[in-house]
């Protein structure tokens, strides 16, 4: 199993781990070379497949050391936390539509303009919509959130189709409540001025 430390554990991209029920089936994709295995302090040992590499998993380390399970586990609640509840904020404005249950960390969803109905919405509209919103953001700087394609698994709005929604992460731990609000009230102003702008 691979994980991304980066997505849950605040800490930078560059290192992944990857987690096996028999660390002794390593061995069957070690390289033993004396250079990289057989010094005293060779990272090589404790990582047996990269060879000599720089110590990415300090960074790690030193999260899990600084923060310990406990703090760990509060981290992980508050993000849950903080997702459900920008979930409920999207749940209760007219103009977005929220594609999946949330998650750890992330919502996707999309702004509906207001030609739209909530029961039948085109995809190509929908996209052409969120893609003007997203690239508008990039200009500005004043908020983030991610934008790629996502196939509509769900049957959201059209299956089958290519979306290009919205993705809110929950994993800065100093977002409150009102950053939310705030957040969802200039996307809905920023989809407002496509709106105008395509009329």
């Amino acid at each position: 199993m691979t994980v991304d430390p980066h997505k849950v554990m605040a800490i930078p991209y560059g290192l992944s781990a990857l987690l096996v029920a028999d660390p002794a089936s390593l061995r069957s994709v070690s390289s033993y070379s004396d250079l990289i295995m057989q010094e005293a302090f060779a990272f090589g040992q404790v990582t047996p497949f990269v060879g000599s590499k720089g110590w990415l998993s300090l960074k790690l380390w030193m999260m899990m050391r600084a923060h310990g399970r406990t703090g760990l586990a509060r981290m992980v609640e508050q993000r849950i936390a903080r997702v459900r509840r920008f979930s409920e904020l999207l749940d209760a404005h007219p103009r977005f539509l929220r594609l999946h249950e949330p998650d750890l960390a992330a919502v996707m969803f999309a702004y509906l303009p207001t030609s739209t109905d909530r029961q039948r919405v085109g995809a190509e509209e929908l996209n052409e919509a969120n893609r003007w919103i997203h690239q508008r953001m990039l200009d500005e700087g004043l908020w983030h959130l991610h934008q790629f394609s996502v196939p509509d698994d769900a049957g959201r709005v059209q299956p089958g189709a290519t979306l290009y929604p919205l993705r809110f992460m929950a994993n800065n731990p100093k977002v409150r409540e009102s950053h939310l609000v705030e957040l969802l009230d200039y996307v809905a102003e920023l989809g407002a001025e496509y709106e105008r702008s395509t009329r």
